[in-house]
């Protein structure tokens, strides 16, 4: 770059980065990479670059749901549904913006706090619109609900069982754990995008280690969950539940990356060589090799970060006295 201008070469790069993040979101398993090379564009470039950069690949999505859609755009309901397929790459983007915009040296549950308020607003957008629009809601619902029944019919109408209903219990459960979903997938892309950035970073892995959530979260964290129980015996309107259970998950999900930090910690006290990353990539090659110990290493892992806000979890100190939280 030459006095803050992109020169030819950089501008091509920032268009290849662009272009791999769209082709990626077309991709079943690279979408939940989306954003990752839309982020590392911020190693390089001022951050209004990787802004623009996320705007670019946000147009290139939507229209790609318009040019999938061209023959029927006159009808309104056509928007509705393509409002509905950009809600997880628009709710990514802005995530990953409010990321890169966060000072480095603020703390990392900060970050990741206001980092993820983008995606639980435009949630709230969303339910609110249908709340309002309850006719709209209701045919994306069934639609949705059909499409689903559709797919699980092959495996469950010759048991007898109704899959209309199945497929709507499906798609409330798909609802309720759409918040944790973008959590995890947001957080999983700034650990790598952050990882990538500082690789064999002394001061990097401390603060991964060190990582802390402030002690008021607990009251949160108990609160949401108190709310969940009392919904399994008192009626409350979907619109309400749903988000609700959604949000305690995603406390759950702060916990179990401290957790994460706690294991981190007490492994490298035995195995000074072992960096978060690696940690993390045996983590995720467990849970995918050994898919029956999921929930248990997910609850396992929350367990012991709630636990830290009163059992000390990391006693010795050979690393740093520092809070790098």
């Amino acid at each position: 770059m030459n006095n803050g201008k992109l020169e030819k070469g950089d501008v091509l790069r920032v268009m290849a980065n662009v272009v791999i993040a769209f082709i990626l979101h077309e991709l079943p398993i690279g979408s939940l990479f989306f954003t990752l090379p839309l982020l590392m564009l911020d190693k390089r470039y001022p951050k209004k670059i990787t802004d623009t950069a996320c705007v670019a690949a946000l147009v290139l999505v939507l229209g790609r749901n318009i040019l999938y859609n061209l023959d029927i755009l006159n009808q309104s309901l056509t928007w509705v549904f393509i409002m509905v397929n950009m809600f997880i790459p628009l709710s990514l983007v802005l995530c990953a913006v409010v990321w890169v915009n966060k000072d480095d040296a603020e703390s990392i549950f900060l970050r990741m706090a206001c980092s993820f308020i983008p995606a639980v607003v435009l949630f709230a957008v969303y339910g609110i619109f249908f709340a309002v629009f309850s006719d709209l809601g209701s045919i994306i619902s069934a639609d949705y609900t059909e499409m689903i029944s559709a797919m699980l019919t092959p495996f469950f109408s010759a048991a007898g069982i109704d899959t209309g209903v199945l497929a709507y219990l499906v798609m409330l459960t798909i609802l309720s754990l759409l918040l944790p979903f973008l959590f995890m997938n947001h957080f999983g892309i700034v650990y790598i995008y952050e990882a990538a950035s500082h690789p064999e970073s002394v001061e990097f892995e401390k603060r991964v280690m060190n990582f802390r959530i402030p002690e008021f979260f607990i009251y949160i964290f108990l609160s949401l969950w108190a709310l969940v129980l009392l919904f399994y015996f008192v009626a409350v309107p979907q619109w309400v539940s749903i988000p609700v259970l959604g949000l305690a998950v995603v406390s759950m999900l702060f916990y179990f990356v401290q957790g994460f930090a706690i294991a981190d910690y007490n492994i490298r006290i035995r195995k000074p060589g072992m960096t978060s990353f690696k940690l993390a990539s045996w983590l995720l090659l467990i849970l995918v090799i050994f898919q029956v110990v999921n929930l248990i290493l997910v609850l396992g892992l929350s367990l012991a970060g709630v636990l830290e806000n009163w059992v000390n979890l990391r006693k010795r100190k050979e690393f740093s006295d520092e809070d790098y939280s």
